[in-house]
């Protein structure tokens, strides 16, 4: 097979994992809007007990992301965790209607969200072993774009669901999905073996990336407590349900709309940059939401925030596949994963904390502050050279 054949291979396996993404952020928008309003209204329980369990379960599958990923790269078959990531955990997903009591709905809640981690670094390692460094941002920019129209196709659809066939339909459309998803695994997705990595790496020769994933992730202490807090700060703002669905996807439709492009633009300016540049964006967004009189100008700032994501996000992920040995770079994502979804999870306590004390003024102000702060330890530990005109 020649170069060209390959490249149109790649192209098309970058296109199915795109879909497959589509799938994936539909399942999952599906329990970050409804999981927490299902565990209310039949479990009788505080939102707050909800939001324990939901944030168990992300942080549970985070601490996954390591040992997911050195499975991958052992096993040199990515296609393979896909699959058993969706069929393993499926049946957890699609049997909590009928599952009694709110502990044991919130056992098999969590471990299928452990089970269905198994396959998220395989998939970021994926995308990389079939983009080439110099489009790796664009590859990234592309899956994240498809992958936020599914999330909007999924609350716009599962709204309709809901109201029509109540809360538990909701966990056999999600059932109905991954069936989908598993035959989009068995018959589009081919099988790229690569060649098994030999050894396990120390944890101390990944130093670099631990390096990288605390000085862009300490963000996440402040951007974190913003993502959970946009929606209430939208109702207090005079919001109803249906307002704040619509914040929700306009944010959604700038990924969707830029994910592609802004990737590209990381291709052109460099993974530092692109990380920068797109946190710069996020702290613009943040100003918009402090000044917000009416809960229509949160739309506008989660529309920025969403852009600057889109950005920085891609960025992020092609500096670790670079640094990474081609062997080793799902184990490399999923312990970048560890770290960033740790602290992601974590912002909501001292962002809580902050609102609490200082009121929203004061959360935006803190997650601007921790933007900041990676920004700059970020150009500190990885001087970007300056760049001059070309000869006349």
């Amino acid at each position: 097979m020649n170069s060209s054949d390959g490249e149109s291979g790649d192209r098309r396996t970058l296109w199915v994992l795109s879909l497959y993404q589509l799938f994936s952020n539909n399942r999952s928008s599906l329990f970050t809007v409804y999981f927490v309003l299902f565990l209310v209204v039949r479990e009788r329980v505080s939102v707050a007990e909800g939001l324990v369990v939901l944030s168990t379960a992300y942080f549970s599958s985070s601490l996954i992301g390591p040992v997911a990923g050195r499975i991958s790269d052992r096993l040199g078959r990515r296609r393979l965790l896909l699959l058993v990531a969706e069929a393993s955990s499926l049946p957890f997903f699609a049997l909590i209607p009928v599952v009694p009591g709110f502990l044991l709905v919130g056992v098999f809640f969590v471990v299928g969200e452990c089970l269905l981690s198994l396959g998220s670094t395989a998939l970021q390692a994926f995308i990389a072993d079939v983009t080439p460094p110099e489009g790796r941002g664009a590859g990234y920019g592309l899956v994240g774009a498809v992958g936020a129209a599914g999330s909007i196709l999924g609350v716009l659809v599962a709204g309709v669901v809901a109201e029509v066939f109540g809360l538990d339909a909701i966990f056999y459309m999600v059932g109905f999905i991954m069936a989908g998803t598993i035959l989009l695994i068995v018959f589009a997705i081919p099988e790229v073996n690569l060649p098994p990595s030999p050894s396990r790496k120390p944890l101390k020769e990944m130093k670099s990336v631990a390096v990288f994933s605390l000085s862009t992730s300490v963000r996440t202490l402040g951007t974190g407590a913003v993502t959970a807090f946009f929606a209430t700060y939208a109702y207090s703002l005079g919001a109803d349900p249906f307002d704040v669905s619509l914040v929700a996807v306009a944010g959604l439709g700038a990924t969707a709309l830029l994910g592609a492009r802004l990737g590209r633009a990381v291709d052109r300016v460099g993974e530092i940059r692109g990380y920068v540049y797109g946190t710069l964006v996020v702290v613009v967004s943040l100003f918009v939401y402090a000044v917000s009189s009416s809960w229509l100008d949160v739309i506008p700032a989660r529309v920025i925030y969403s852009a600057g994501f889109a950005l920085l996000s891609p960025a992020m992920l092609s500096w670790v596949t670079k640094v990474a040995p081609a062997d080793r770079r799902a184990e490399y994502l999923g312990f970048f994963s560890l770290i960033n979804s740790t602290l992601w999870s974590l912002g909501p306590l001292p962002g809580g904390a902050v609102e609490a004390l200082w009121g929203p003024l004061g959360l935006f102000a803190f997650a601007a502050a921790t933007s900041a702060a990676s920004v700059v330890a970020v150009l500190t530990l990885y001087p970007t050279p300056k760049r001059t005109s070309p000869p006349t």
